[in-house]
This record gives C-alpha cells, structure tokens and sequence, in this order.
C-alpha cells in the first residue's frame, strides 16, 4: 500500500509542478553557500575577510527569509497558495539574475537579501496546497517528495559550482525560475482553502491571532525549535566546512563538494524517513528517531580521530543521514495549524527557523576568537540539538488528521 500510494503521489501534477519550484528555490538557496569563498576572491576579498563577510551576506539573506516569511504567509492564507507560488518564484528568480552581475559585496548582501524574501515563499505554500489535496494516507508521502525534490536542487548547484563560473550559476538559477514559472499557471487552487473563504467571522493569515492565542503561540514555537538541526547542520557545519576543517589541521576542503554529498545522503534519509512515518503510522516517533540518529552523528563528527580530507567528506555527509526532521517535521508543522492559518505557519516557521541562524552566526562570531571555531560549533550544536530534543517531547502526534478545520 505504501508504494502504490508512493507511484500515486509522484504522479501528481500538484507534487511535481510545486515540486520542481522547490528544486529551483533550493538551488538558489544554497547558491551562496558554495559560491562563497570562489565569488568574494573574485570581489577581492582576502581570507579573514571571506569568512566574516560570507556569513553576513547569508544573514542578508536570511533577514529576507524572515520577512518574506510573514509577507508571502499571510498572502498565502487571504488570497491563495498558488499566487504565493507565482509571486515568489518571479521576485527570486529574478533576484538571482541580478545577482550575477554584482561588482561589490554591498550590491551582493542587497540583492541576497531580496533573493530571501522571494524564496520565503516556495516552501510553506507547496506544503499547504499539496497537504491539503492529498488524503491522509497520501498526504506525508506528497510532502516528502516535495522536499526531496528541493534536495535534488542541491545536488545540482553542486555540480554546477564545480563546473562552471560563479556568475553563470547564477544566472542559470534565475533562468530555470522564470521557465518553471509558466508551469506554475497549470496549479489549481486549494478547495480546502476555496472552501475556508466562504465562512464569515473567521481570521485569514497573520502572525497576530497565532501569538495572541496561548495554545497556537506553543505550536508555533515548538514547530521552530523542532527544525533546528535541520538548518544548523547545512547552514554551519557544511557552509563553514572550509574554517572548521582547517582548524582540525585538514586543508583542501570544499564547501560544494560537501553539500552535495551531504545531500545525496539526506535524500537518503528522507526517503527512509517517508517509508518510516507511514510504516509506524507515527510522525512524532520517527522524528525521535532521526533526531537521535543526528545527534550521534554530529558526536561522531567532532570526536573521531581523522585526519584527511576524505575522512572530512565522509564524516561530515553522515549528518545527512539525519533529515528526516526535516521533511516529517515539516508535514506535521502543516498538519498542526487550521486551514485559515496553514499558510502563514507553513511559510514563517521552516523560515523563521532558517533566520535562527543569524542567531547562530552570532553566537559563532562571538565564541570564535576566545574558543576556536570548533568548540563554538560545539556549544551551538549542543544547544541546537537540546531544543529540538524538548520539542519532541511536548509536540503532540499528527498523523492521519483531518485538516478540514478552521483555527478561532
């Protein structure tokens, strides 16, 4: 049954066409990441410079991801997930194009920036319409393909950075995002959400009726806390792979070759994970377990004795292994909130976890000079991983809900 209700959701047209947006929007995601050091060498910049200037043109972006969280979540819920999709593909796409043409790092944390506000939006509202058209045995499995094809984005901007110059991946980015953006128009509107409008009193999107309301307000922060290692692991420990390794004495180390094997292992993960929550009729147990996985990993990778660069590789892709956080906890966070809300939850929390690492920047750039980078990998991880911990203990199970309901 499992496979059959697999085959069924591949097929979908809802699952592939958003899908393939979240492809495009994850390749531009992770651009950066791998560009990074290759593109500001080529803007100038010496060493100690690439580092603190890197991370704050991801904080740019991640500040973007933060607002265009609220702006394309509370959109989402008042006039339709699918104009959400059309809007915030066009703004980053063509962010992306600008992108290629920068001169300084100025104009490159400017147009990041606004790269983040549209890509705020693919995520949440492809999670929403695809969780509300698919039934409740099907719904996990459309989700899950979503996201694993947003990975198979990371996976190509990975061969791209290695084969190709900076500005061209780029542009290719840009490209691929105004193409898909003409499939997108193929998309029907939600008849959950169609259904919703017609209901008067009711309040459609915004962050104020979820943090007024106690019970709401717990979800919500729950649902951030519970993603946490989902976007320490490749937002810090991958992207700064280069400064981390080096300081254990291992040179040659490639941010994009990391990611990419990373990723092909989170794919891997995923796919498990999927497998896991329908097998277990339980999305809180199997993310307990995929969590408690990532944590061994993360142990596995800061405390064996290894000394080479395919060692690095290796031990650093295992953390892959460990997503399923990701695309099970991202199905529940949808499953957790009623459909004049879904939206703006969907939306702002996977992103308003992703602005938590500009907290985690911070942290890092202040425990560097006094504690070495990898003790202050240390101390944010352990802290990463005892939120998520927390968060699973308390966050209530969600599988096989009927999401025909409406939050008050």
């Amino acid at each position: 049954m499992i496979i059959k209700n697999f085959l069924s959701a591949i097929a979908s047209p809802t699952v592939l066409i958003a899908g393939t947006g979240y492809l495009v929007d994850m390749f531009d995601l992770m651009a950066f990441n791998m560009l990074r050091v290759k593109s500001l060498q080529a803007l100038g910049l010496n060493h100690e410079q690439i580092t603190v200037t890197g991370v704050n043109i991801i904080n740019a972006q991640l500040s973007g991801l933060v607002i265009g969280a609220y702006i394309w979540g509370k959109l989402g819920d008042r006039v339709g997930r699918k104009k959400v999709l059309l809007g915030s593909i066009l703004l980053y796409s063509i962010a992306s194009l600008a992108t290629a043409a920068v001169q300084d790092v100025w104009q490159y944390g400017a147009l990041r920036f606004l790269t983040g506000l549209g890509l705020a939006g693919e995520l949440g509202a492809g999670i929403t319409l695809i969780s509300e058209e698919f039934s409740d045995s099907r719904r996990g499995l459309g989700v899950g393909i979503f996201i694993i094809m947003g990975f198979v984005g990371v996976l190509l901007a990975s061969v791209l950075a290695h084969s190709i110059d900076w500005r061209s991946c780029y542009v290719i980015g840009g490209l691929m995002g105004l193409l898909l953006l003409v499939l997108r128009y193929r998309l029907q509107e939600s008849s959950l959400f169609q259904k919703s409008k017609s209901q008067e009193g009711v309040h459609y999107g915004g962050l104020k009726p979820i943090f007024v309301d106690p019970v709401l307000r717990q979800k919500f922060l729950l649902g951030v806390m519970l993603l946490l290692p989902t976007v320490f692991i490749p937002q810090i420990v991958w992207s700064l792979s280069p400064e981390i390794a080096q300081a254990r004495g291992i040179a040659g180390v490639n941010p994009a070759t990391i990611l990419g094997a990373g990723y092909s292992l989170v794919i891997a993960g995923d796919l498990l994970a999927i497998y896991l929550a329908e097998r277990l009729g339980s999305r809180k147990l199997t993310i307990a377990i995929f969590s408690a996985a990532g944590s061994m990993f993360f142990l596995s990778f800061l405390f064996l004795p290894y000394h080479s660069s395919k060692e690095y590789y290796l031990w650093s892709s295992m953390l892959g292994l460990a997503f399923g956080t990701w695309v099970v906890g991202s199905t529940m966070i949808a499953e957790m909130f009623g459909t004049n809300l879904r939206a703006t939850a969907a939306t702002t929390i996977p992103n308003f976890c992703r602005g938590c690492v500009i907290l985690m920047n911070f942290a890092l750039l202040a425990l560097k000079p006094c504690l070495g980078i990898t003790n202050a990998v240390i101390i944010v991880g352990a802290l990463v991983f005892i939120l998520s911990s927390i968060s699973i203990y308390r966050i209530k199970e969600t599988y096989g809900k009927d999401l025909n309901f409406i939050d008050s």
